[in-house]
Order: structure tokens, then sequence, then C-alpha cells
């Protein structure tokens, strides 16, 4: 191998590490996991100072009196019960959570562009109360 080779193939490697290393970091994420207080499955989109922000997930048309947004599809592989994305967010420490994301749970296309949309507008809510 030459040492130009040799040099490129080092850059490359550096490069990934830096970038698995700030995705890590920035406290992203988009997965589903088990919340054992709310005893249903949540999907978990940030992670911020040792918590969890995440939407819950349920099969009850209403949660504490509030319509929650129904879903076309169930996010479980194979399962046919109604769904329900429940209003608000779901602020939690991060031992309240499984240590294992759910794998067999997926957003469908439709579904996943009305979740997006309602963390933009958490997001969004939370720049203005700040």
């Amino acid at each position: 191998m030459k040492k130009s080779d040799l040099q490129k193939e080092l850059i490359e490697t550096l490069a990934k590490v830096l970038k698995a290393q700030k995705k890590k970091e920035s406290g992203v994420r988009n997965e589903f996991r088990f919340n054992f207080d709310t005893r249903h499955p949540n999907f978990v989109f940030e992670e911020k100072n040792g918590k969890y922000i995440s939407l819950g997930l349920t099969h009850e048309e209403r949660t504490f009196g509030k319509r929650n947004m129904s879903l076309k599809n169930n996010p479980k592989k194979g399962g046919m019960e109604k769904s329900y994305v429940r209003n608000g967010v779901i602020v939690g420490k991060k031992r309240s959570y499984g240590k294992r994301t759910i794998k067999n749970m997926q957003f469908s296309k439709e579904d996943a562009a009305n979740v997006k949309s309602k963390i933009r507008n958490y997001k969004k809510g939370r720049k203005k109360r700040k």
C-alpha cells in the first residue's frame, strides 16, 4: 500500500469516527422503547440531560379527556388494533424506559409525516418558551 493510500484510508476512518461521535452527542433518537411508567411503547425522539423525550402510543381514542391523534396503520408489525399517538410529550428518566429498542415497530410513511410534524411543533413551542 502506498503512503498516500494509507493516509486517505486513515482520514476516512477518522471522519467516520467523528461523525458517529457527533451523532451520539446530539441526543437525536428515532426509536421505539417500552415505558414502564405508562406501560406502553413510546416513540423516543430526543435525549436531553439524562432524560428521554417521547410520544406515547396507545389503543385508546382519548387520554385524560383529550383526543389522541389516530394512526392509519398500527406501528407494530402484524398488529391489527387501531393505534393512536397521545397528545403532548412525555419526558421521563432513562431508567423508566427499556434498555433495548423495540425492533418490530415502525411508522408507515403517512403516519411518519404526521408524527414528524408533531415533533416539529413541540420543538417550535419549546423555542418560544425559552
